[in-house]
């Protein structure tokens, strides 16, 4: 009968989380277990969640647990066992630091969806799935301008750099589809009772680093209350202007967004599906709204998911009913069995220490430093080019309101808009009438319309300076600006000058034109619409901010916390603690005592519905636990190691950015006392029981893979080689004295002797290169290292023998120790599989090939994600135009082909996997398959190897002295090697660019668009032996023209016939591919309509400069000019590609481009004991 209800109640709780249609229910049926049945029985999924440590500046949970989750066992051996509905009612116990369990179903009924019109106030959003307020106890003052929570987040990344390139809009759809509190009388986690202990008795500023060590490790933070199912959420970041060209509001695209989501999991509602349909429709590319994801050129979409719970492989899972139409209600259905944590409590780890003792005082201050060091200062970074600032959630954020041509959020409505100003400024020159002077007026026409200046009597050269404001036009729609001069008579029969037509185009323009009867000057000036750029303003153009503040902010409106403020919330910090009596005494940790009764009711909220994808999380540690059992001596032999297990404590050197093959840890032993081993059930291999080393703690089998191909353009070689630590996830410097103090943004240290570098730096000597770097990864372990492991006794006998002191003639003993084991060794670990391709790219060479550095690194990104089946539909068309153009039809990967891969994990035979698509279409799903039994280490935390000696150690002091000065003297030095031969220096990140902004026929990269491109200047020197007229001397001028055009006319020189002239003519950016001619006439000036014609010649240019003369039929003419190819350009005609390396004099001194070795000076003012050369501080590092 039992069986019966339960089956009554499973049928009717689980499908109300389904379809949304029945009451909510929730089940409590919690009973003591025996012995025997405790034993058998499966933890309740997702029970050991909880007692985590959580980073809140990461909104991270850390893999290393405060509490012990691990213990079932009262000291009779019974348990409390639980019946779960939503998996037949079968019987499953809970760990004893569980209380209230609760089987609840509760699923989103339709999709939620913000809209944020900032990074920040997006930011500000990340903690609402935090449900109790985190701050408290730790003494915050907080106010609208304080950001604290998910700061250094995944989040934060994907979204604050974006907003120093662009106008962005973020849109956040998601859903979820749901108790668990942890025991009053919690018991600490051995590993955090360690760390703990280890903690010096008062918190300062000298031991600082020691307390965020601790923080390091196990967070700020512990969870505990959960409530347990899945999620996902999903963050669109939208350009607002390029949506706005496309003829889309933010709001609409959010809406067209959420009306897709809806369709995933049945809740669309019709009227907005039928609006969003007619937008696709409308479209070129007819993609749906959530296609629209690339960050590029061409589309204004990108997005960044995190789904929790559940087993899945489809990437963009709320979007997938048409791509995938049954992998919304698969995922669902994998919930009750693969629950993890949707929302959750926290609390401040100094809580889990008696109030009013230096333990708790110590930790709370410096978790309160933490994570206010690591906090952001909104600050409205620049004044709105363009509307007021209205929001007060968003008080940086511009917004027009009835202004022409321009959205809400000042983006334009149409491509080619512009202000147009047009000056008729003055004539010179005019004759009507024979017996008088002109009484001259202008007309202005532009799209239909007149402009009239006022009459100027009586004067030939009369100056109106009439400026007409035509406001915001559309120059794609009109063009044309026509002038015509009068002279007035009667206004019916006054005569007409002359008149011209001029195409307007953006930009500031002064020019004349010739009339009939004189000359008019004018002047344009043309300033496209934000957003807008180009001849006709049709081009889409970026919005950064300011260059100036660019290194100074995180994003557009934050920066870190300034020091004074800092300084002054620390006084406050201090006063605070003052407030509470603190107890001169260091207090016991919280007793460990037995809990020897259940727990009161059991509640666990558990969900039975429903960027990186994220799967199934199994923990598993030292102890039975969760999916860890105690193994029989027989069982653990028997048992194979969990796949990577062995592979942390690795020696590493940080300057190679390699795995010695040497261990620190021992690895290997993984017995108990009583021949006994922890066994852990692995999910990816049939739940095959496998065992763990010693070492090991907190093993997790939780399979995260990237949704989509990661990109990065680096435009230097430094810029590359500075992000070959991303995959080191804590702060490897802690701990060693490598701080250069205010220079230290010029000191390269991670990774100056990789095989990265081999690669990238020595080509920046020879030409101007950009690297692009593709990526993808998928982990499927993790786990780290006890803090009180056992040292490996190869490495135990190497420090032993290691002299009592460091000076410079032992320097060399030890650096053969680092040159066996490293600098550092490997603590924590995510293993699975990865690939990173580096492809480098000659700037110059392919933007004459019309692609600029970032539309190669957009099609690389497109084939590469043909290779993963992540579809890119939008630019692989792009990219596929370009290739089609092309002789060979090669593919971009096939192009630029010059490429560094580094594949870790699996097992492949094909060398360009990232690329593969079309070559070997099976190669990268037959590597996926392969990583979860021959995973490696994709992502880690690194400890420096002085951390593994007890502090009363001598070797401890002498062997970080030795590893810093290791690290410094590999290091490398950012300095400049020359100037910018053509435009300037505007990137933080790379102070060492030359960036052009607004030059003519040349990109960004200051790389020439196409070939020909040459600086033309010509000289018009002076004239000798002029005559024109009998009786008197030369008043002579001289014609210039280019191609066929008059280019300059000189000033003409009175009664000379010998005239200086001097006049420099430059022609600017020109093409003289097809070998221009530029023609000379010299003129004797009589009455302006009967000039005499003195002579004429003309010549053909080429690069170089030359002076020359030519003879006339009156006199000699000598002139000269100067034809500078464009940078990247050579030859007569400047059509030859042409290498750009750097100066000669300092290649020898130089590892790259812009960075050489650290100056003898630096190092030794840091201490380093230099080989033939001595130290300025003490010769020796005295014992402690």
């Amino acid at each position: 009968m039992a069986g019966v209800m339960n089956m009554y109640l499973l049928r009717l709780c689980f499908p109300a989380g389904l379809l949304l249609s029945l009451p909510l229910c929730s089940w409590q049926s919690c009973q003591m277990g025996k012995p025997q049945k405790c034993l058998a029985a499966e933890f309740a999924p997702g029970t050991n969640l909880a007692g985590e440590g959580f980073d809140i500046t990461r909104m991270e949970r850390k893999g290393a647990f405060v509490l012990n989750m691990e213990e079932w066992k009262l000291k009779n051996g019974k348990c409390t066992l639980c019946k779960n509905p939503f998996l037949r009612g079968e019987q499953q116990k809970l760990p004893l630091s569980v209380v209230d369990w609760r089987a609840k179903g509760s699923c989103s009924a339709q999709v939620s969806s913000q809209l944020f019109k900032s990074s920040e106030s997006l930011l500000s959003s990340i903690d609402s799935s935090v449900e109790n307020n985190w701050k408290v106890g730790l003494g915050f003052k907080t106010g609208p301008s304080l950001m604290l929570a998910g700061t250094n987040s995944k989040l934060s990344k994907y979204s604050m750099e974006k907003t120093k390139n662009d106008k962005f809009s973020f849109t956040s759809d998601s859903i979820s589809c749901e108790y668990y509190r942890v025991h009053k009388n919690h018991k600490l986690h051995r590993e955090f009772r360690k760390a703990v202990e280890q903690l010096p008795k008062v918190y300062s500023q000298e031991n600082k680093e020691q307390f965020y060590k601790l923080i390091d490790d196990f967070g700020t933070h512990y969870i505990t209350k959960v409530k347990l199912g899945g999620s996902v959420e999903s963050v669109t970041s939208i350009r607002q202007c390029q949506a706005s060209l496309q003829g889309l509001s933010v709001e609409e695209v959010q809406t067209c967004l959420k009306a897709e989501a809806s369709v995933t999991i049945n809740a669309a509602a019709a009227v907005e599906k039928s609006h969003c349909k007619k937008d696709i429709d409308k479209s070129e590319s007819k993609l749906a709204f959530s296609s629209l994801f690339s960050d590029s050129s061409t589309h204004f979409l990108n997005r960044s998911t995190e789904i929790k719970g559940g087993l899945n492989t489809e990437p963009d899972l709320l979007f997938s009913a048409k791509k995938n139409s049954s992998a919304y209600s698969g995922w669902l259905k994998s919930l009750p069995q693969n629950p993890d944590i949707i929302s959750y409590s926290l609390e401040s780890l100094h809580e889990l220490f008696p109030k009013n003792t230096t333990r708790s005082s110590g930790l709370r201050s410096a978790i309160s430093h933490y994570i206010l060091e690591k906090g952001l200062w909104r600050n409205c970074s620049e004044r709105c080019r363009a509307g007021i600032r209205t929001d007060s959630k968003d008080p940086c954020v511009c917004q027009c309101h009835n202004q022409p041509a321009v959205n809400r959020d000042c983006c334009p409505t149409q491509r080619g808009s512009a202000r147009v100003v047009i000056t008729a400024e003055r004539a010179t020159g005019l004759w009507g009438d024979y017996s008088t002077s002109t009484d001259g007026y202008v007309k202005v026409f532009f799209n239909g319309m007149e402009y009239r200046s006022k009459v100027i009597f009586n004067d030939n050269n009369p100056r109106w300076d009439m400026a007409v404001d035509l406001g915001s036009q559309v120059l794609s729609q009109q063009t044309k600006v026509k002038f015509q001069v009068w002279d007035r008579d009667n206004n019916w029969d006054d005569d007409n000058l002359g008149e011209c037509e001029q195409v307007l185009s953006e930009g500031t323009k002064q020019d004349f034109c010739n009339l009939n009867h004189g000359k008019l000057y004018f002047k344009w000036e043309v300033t496209c619409a934000p957003s807008l750029s180009g001849r006709l303003c049709e081009r889409y153009q970026e919005s950064p901010m300011s260059q100036s503040l660019r290194k100074f902010y995180v994003s557009r409106h934050a920066h870190p916390i300034p020091k004074a403020i800092l300084k002054e919330m620390d006084k406050w910090l201090i006063q605070f603690s003052t407030n509470e009596t603190v107890k001169p005494t260091f207090s016991p940790l919280p007793s460990e005592t037995t809990v020897t009764s259940p727990p009161n009711h059991l509640l666990l909220g558990f969900s039975d519905s429903a960027p990186d994808v994220t799967l199934s999380t199994d923990s598993c540690t030292n102890s039975a636990r969760a999916d860890g059992t105690t193994g029989t001596p027989r069982q653990c032999q028997e048992a194979e190691f969990a796949p990577g297990s062995t592979l942390a404590g690795e020696g590493f050197d940080i300057t190679k950015m390699v795995r010695k093959g040497a261990f620190l840890l021992d690895m290997n032993q993984w017995q108990h006392k009583d021949k006994t081993c922890t066994l852990c059930s692995n999910p990816y291999l049939e739940g095959k029981k496998q065992k763990l080393p010693l070492s090991v703690v907190d093993w997790r089998a939780k399979q995260s893979c990237s949704a989509k191909v990661s990109t990065k353009l680096h435009k230097s070689s430094e810029s590359l080689v500075s992000s070959s630590s991303n995959s080191i996830e804590n702060d490897w410097k802690t701990g060693l004295e490598v701080n250069v103090g205010e220079n230290s943004g010029s000191l390269m240290l991670a990774g100056t002797h990789s095989r990265l570098a081999d690669y990238s730096m020595g080509k920046t000597k020879n030409d101007k290169f950009s690297f692009t770097s593709n990526g993808m990864s998928c982990d499927f372990y993790s786990y780290r290292v006890s803090s009180t492991p056992k040292l490996h006794r190869e490495f135990r006998t190497a420090v032993k023998q290691l002299p009592k002191v460091y000076k410079p003639e032992f320097k060399q003993r030890f650096y053969k120790l680092i040159d066996n084991f490293g600098t550092h060794y490997i603590t924590k670990v995510k293993l699975g599989g990865s690939i990173e391709s580096v492809t480098s790219i000659r700037q110059c060479e392919t933007s004459l090939e019309g692609l600029s550095a970032e539309e190669v690194q957009m099609c690389l990104e497109a084939e590469a994600s043909a290779s993963i089946k992540v579809s890119v539909r939008a630019e692989t068309k792009h990219c596929q135009k370009n290739s089609d153009k092309r002789e060979d039809k090669k593919s971009f990967s096939d192009l630029f082909n010059d490429r560094f891969t580094e594949i870790r994990g699996g097992h492949t035979t094909e060398p360009d996997l990232l690329f593969s698509a079309k070559k070997d279409p099976s190669a990268y799903k037959e590597w996926l398959n392969t990583l979860p039994q021959n995973p490696d280490i994709i992502s880690y935390s690194l400890d420096s190897l002085h951390e593994l000696l007890p502090t009363g150690n001598p070797a401890r002091k002498n062997l970080r002295a030795a590893i810093s000065h290791y690290i410094l003297e590999r290091g490398l030095w950012r300095n400049c090697s020359g100037r910018c031969r053509a435009g300037v220096r505007s990137q933080s990140g790379d102070p060492c660019v030359c960036q052009c902004h607004n030059e003519p026929a040349v990109n960004r990269d200051c790389c020439p668009t196409r070939k020909g491109v040459a600086r033309v200047v010509l000289t018009v020197q002076r004239g000798a032996g002029l005559w024109g007229d009998h009786t008197t001397a030369t008043d002579g001028y001289v014609k210039v023209s280019f191609a066929g055009q008059l280019v300059q006319r000189t000033p003409v020189i009175q009664n000379s016939n010998d005239p200086h002239w001097g006049t420099i003519v430059d022609l600017g950016l020109q093409d003289v591919s097809a070998n221009p001619i530029v023609r000379f006439e010299v003129w004797d000036q009589d009455s302006n309509w009967d000039d005499d014609l003195l002579g004429e010649c003309q010549t053909a240019l080429s690069a170089g400069g030359r002076e020359d003369l030519c003879a006339l039929q009156h006199g000699r003419l000598y002139y000269k000019w100067e034809v500078k190819c464009a940078p990247g350009l050579g030859g007569d005609q400047c059509t030859d590609y042409k290498p750009s390396p750097m100066g000669h004099s300092l290649r020898g001194l130089y590892t790259s481009r812009h960075a050489h070795p650290v100056p003898k000076a630096i190092l030794l003012k840091m201490g380093v004991f230099l080989d033939g050369g001595t130290s300025l501080k003490n010769q020796s590092v005295p014992a402690e």
